[in-house]
């Protein structure tokens, strides 16, 4: 009998949504970050735009050749922006940019007796935005 009401709770679990609401709470993990240097700035959905801007500038005072953007999910919007916000304002550096998928880890918590500590894997979109400085060769054609 045990095992038909364990089958039923778990048949429950991923009809409509990824976990059963009732017998679990989400947390949410935090994501990995590959880089921890200097010249690497992770974009949030809550980061402020003008202090990346500014971290950007202070990074480019200080002769950084390149910055790296991290930025995922809702806030790509966001990277994007502050991308071409620092090429705007300075014009030797170029954008190059490459897509990727992160996979995230949630913890599902019990909030019965019945149920156990699980977790819940899903995918999210990643964008890396490179910042560079390109080198201005003037040639000498003679």
């Amino acid at each position: 009998m045990a095992d038909s009401s364990n089958q039923n709770l778990k048949s429950r679990i991923f009809k409509n949504k990824r976990y059963d609401t009732k017998h679990h709470n989400l947390q949410k993990r935090a994501p990995p970050k590959p880089d921890r240097s200097d010249s690497v700035i992770y974009v949030s959905s809550k980061s402020n735009i003008k202090g990346l801007l500014e971290k950007c500038d202070k990074l480019i005072k200080k002769d950084e050749k390149e910055i790296t953007i991290y930025c995922m999910g809702s806030a790509i919007q966001r990277g994007i922006l502050l991308a071409l916000q620092v090429c705007e304002q300075h014009v030797g550096f170029k954008i190059s940019a490459n897509t990727s998928t992160v996979e995230l880890v949630d913890d599902l918590e019990p909030t019965t007796d019945e149920a156990d500590y699980d977790i819940l894997k899903r995918n999210n979109s990643a964008l890396q935005i490179k910042l560079f400085q390109e080198d201005l060769v003037i040639e000498d054609k003679q």
